[in-house]
């Protein structure tokens, strides 16, 4: 049955969705989303416990995250009964953001398969709007509710006015649509000021959504003794070819070495 529905989805992204303009596409998809009771259907409460983990203290029934994507709760709602371990709502920053001019979509082919990358500038409705859209809101799997700003007061302002709906909260630091927020991630020493003052905000489970090209918090022994988050969210980035080294070339250290270590595998030959 898992193996019909998946073909039913390729045919469908390959032979219809693919083919629309990008716009077009998401708003098919999302219109799909809020509209057709998918949620129904058995094939997605077939529940596993040996899926069963724990993120932060918060039982979830399998490891499957739905990403930072939405914030319209009526796809949410919709995305909470279709197997996912954990639903995962928009950034929302203390005020209403329109998001950048569109179009801010382009469909992309990688070896993982085909995807769409956006730059929608945090778009959302603000946080109190969003406070009374999620107090309707049904847990049928945890919630992760994501803080945005441009301050670290931004960020404990939202999570102070969020939490309450949550199961976990995300602070989205990964972002270049705030310079501010995207250089925390190459300087730890201001951002565990961040962590402590969210830490006070909420008792609850904290997730960092750091870029991939922040190695500087991974790596600081001041940030790690901090202690304020309980797990790490990666966005992705494009990957860069190192400076100084071409495309596909080894380096030099290891086509020096090559030759040296077949000499010794020669000497030791019978």
């Amino acid at each position: 049955m898992v193996g019909a529905v998946d073909l039913l989805y390729r045919a469908l992204y390959r032979g219809v969705l693919s083919r629309m303009p990008e716009r077009a596409a998401i708003a098919m998809g999302q219109w799909g989303l809020r509209h057709v009771p998918l949620d129904r259907l058995a094939l997605f409460h077939n529940e596993n416990p040996r899926l069963a983990i724990t993120l932060g203290g918060v039982k979830l029934p399998n490891p499957l995250i739905l990403s930072s994507m939405y914030y319209d709760t009526a796809i949410l709602r919709r995305a909470m009964g279709l197997g996912w371990g954990a639903v995962t709502a928009k950034s929302i920053t203390p005020g209403p953001r329109p998001g950048h001019p569109e179009p801010n979509l382009v469909r992309i082919e990688t070896a993982e398969g085909p995807g769409l990358v956006n730059c929608n500038g945090f778009k959302n409705p603000g946080l109190e709007a969003y406070r009374a859209a999620l107090a309707g809101l049904p847990h049928r799997v945890p919630l992760i509710v994501a803080a945005a700003g441009e301050s670290a007061e931004d960020y404990v302002r939202v999570v102070e006015g969020l939490e309450e709906f949550g199961d976990l909260v995300e602070l989205n630091i990964s972002s270049p649509n705030t310079k501010l927020v995207y250089g925390w991630s190459t300087r730890p020493h201001e951002l565990k000021d961040v962590f402590r003052a969210v830490r006070g905000a909420t008792r609850k489970p904290v997730i960092v959504k750091i870029s991939k090209g922040a190695p500087a918090i991974t790596a600081s022994p001041a940030t790690r003794r901090q202690r304020a988050a309980r797990a790490r969210s990666l966005a992705p980035r494009r990957r860069r070819q190192p400076e100084g080294r071409a495309a596909g070339r080894p380096r030099a250290r290891a086509a020096r070495a090559t030759p040296r270590r077949r000499a010794r595998r020669r000497r030791r030959s019978p």
